[in-house]
């Protein structure tokens, strides 16, 4: 017998259960949205449970629960048309691009962020990771989607090169607190991938201020005794002179003296990111 019950079996049970019970009046009640829009997650997260709970979630529960939100806008790609056979896409095509300054800096770089994706496809990460125009998006479904995703934008009024992803990490709540997730996909994820950036882009040769990269992991754990999945969007903003300084960062003191100068989001909510070893 199964230790959990997923959504489908409570309310196969609730099925069985009105079956049984003798015929009875409820008091007139009706289905809405309103704790939906209350805690911010899908009308699907277990309506037993919540109800069982008092209509509430602990403030623990809270923030998980809720739809993770991005820091940058999905790229809109146009279809593509290219072979099976030919040299996969990770640029985002320069027509998909509304601005006229970024549109002709996309073009110009085109090349260059193509190899930089190819090298970021290419880089040995625990777990399978896709880079992707859109985020919170299923293994599976990945597998038929767009990869083209780096591309010029504009964040705080600067003009950044973006780079947007899937991390098929699956971390433990139980296990892992928030911080130690945020930290563990940086390490694996985005800190190589800032790698490749700066040694295809030095500051002498550099096309934008900044770079904004942001990566969804999958996080699995319990809400009201209820197994439920869901993702975290991390991102770093930093300026190219911060970029560079993390990179050549010797260990984790100096990484985590440079990140007091750099932007972390978690779920689009600014935090003060804490390396192992380096806590307050």
């Amino acid at each position: 017998m199964r230790n959990t019950i997923c959504q489908a079996d409570l309310r196969f049970l609730v099925l069985i259960a009105t079956i049984a019970t003798p015929l009875v009046v409820p008091p007139e009640a009706s289905a809405t949205a309103q704790f939906s829009r209350q805690y911010n997650t899908s009308c699907t997260t277990c309506h037993i449970a919540f109800k069982d709970a008092g209509f509430q979630f602990s403030d623990e529960d809270v923030s998980f629960i809720a739809i993770p939100r991005t820091l940058t806008k999905p790229a809109v790609v146009s279809h593509s048309t290219k072979l099976s056979y030919q040299r996969p896409e990770y640029a985002v095509p320069p027509s998909s691009i509304p601005d006229p300054n970024l549109r002709r800096l996309q073009q110009r770089y085109f090349k260059e962020l193509t190899d930089v994706g190819a090298q970021i496809n290419a880089l040995p990460f625990p777990n399978r990771f896709c880079l992707s125009p859109a985020l919170d998006v299923g293994e599976r479904t990945q597998k038929h989607l767009d990869q083209r995703s780096l591309r010029f934008s504009t964040f705080n009024g600067e003009t950044v090169l973006e780079v947007t992803g899937n991390y098929y990490a699956v971390y433990p709540r139980e296990w892992m607190d928030a911080n130690e997730r945020t930290r563990q996909t940086f390490e694996d994820v985005l800190l190589p991938i800032l790698k490749v950036m700066i040694s295809r882009f030095p500051t002498d040769d550099a096309p934008a201020h900044g770079y904004v990269l942001e990566v969804s992991h999958r996080v699995r754990g319990r809400v009201l005794g209820v197994p439920f999945p869901t993702t975290e969007n991390v991102a770093l903003a930093l300026s190219r002179d911060a970029a560079e300084q993390l990179v050549a960062a010797k260990n984790r003191r100096e990484q985590q003296a440079v990140l007091g100068e750099v932007q972390v989001y978690r779920n689009a909510q600014p935090i003060t990111l804490r390396l192992a070893g380096q806590e307050p």
